[in-house]
Parts: structure tokens; sequence; C-alpha cells
């Protein structure tokens, strides 16, 4: 019975890693809420998105390094997007600690850290 529920548990982590990566990737980004402001959550490698890092001025790998102050958790709100939460869930979010900002935070997804990038109708508000 372990066997089992171990096996369930380890699919469901794989499903919403594959569920995650293809929304970013896909025609709807994931978002984020927060003080105000949509981020749209953004990654690195195989998700295609390294060109909107570097036009934010991000590096082309994100990793802990990039890990500011905690600030919460996300929770998700429904409809591909995220809200910050002080309840304890699975998706720590960060400042970005190499410099000061509110157009940039960090989130940790199953192991995998990604950029929310302040995002404004067309406009993405990096660090430039």
């Amino acid at each position: 019975m372990r066997k089992i529920l171990s096996l369930v548990l380890a699919l469901a982590v794989v499903t919403a890693t594959l569920c995650f990566t293809a929304c970013t990737t896909g025609d709807t980004a994931q978002k984020l809420y927060y003080n105000g402001n949509e981020y749209w959550i953004c990654g690195a490698g195989e998700t295609g998105e390294g060109s909107v890092l570097e036009a934010c001025g991000l590096p082309s790998e994100l990793t802990a390094d990039l890990r500011g102050e905690f600030i919460g958790f996300l929770e998700s709100a429904g409809n591909n997007t995220y809200e910050v939460v002080e309840s304890e869930t699975d998706i720590p979010v960060y400042n970005y600690a190499p410099q000061e900002t509110e157009n940039v935070y960090i989130v940790k997804i199953d192991g995998i850290y990604y950029a929310a990038i302040r995002h404004d109708g067309e406009i993405y508000y990096g660090l430039n």
C-alpha cells in the first residue's frame, strides 16, 4: 500500500511540474499578483523565455544566489494565477538579491528557479 501511495504522489508531482512548464511556455503565462502589480513567471533554459530574461537585464541562468529576503509562499488563485500568502506551501518567493527592485522576484517551483517579472500590458519592467 505504501508503494502505491508513493507512486501516486510521485506521479502528481511530475504532472504538476509538466503542467507548470507547459503553461509558462504556452499561450497562457503563469501570473503572480503582488502589491497591486501583475508579474509573469518566466524561466530559463528549455522554457524558451531566455529572451525575456535577457531583455529585462536578468541572467540567463536563474540560481539560488539570486534569492534575497524571503517574502512568503505562492498559492494558486485559479486561472494560471498565484498570490503571495503567509501560510506555507511548496512554492517560496523571494526578493531579487543582486538589486533592490519591485519589478523582479525569484520563485522556486519543484527545485527550479523562475523570475516573476512585472508586466503591464505589453511591457516587462525588468532591471533595465
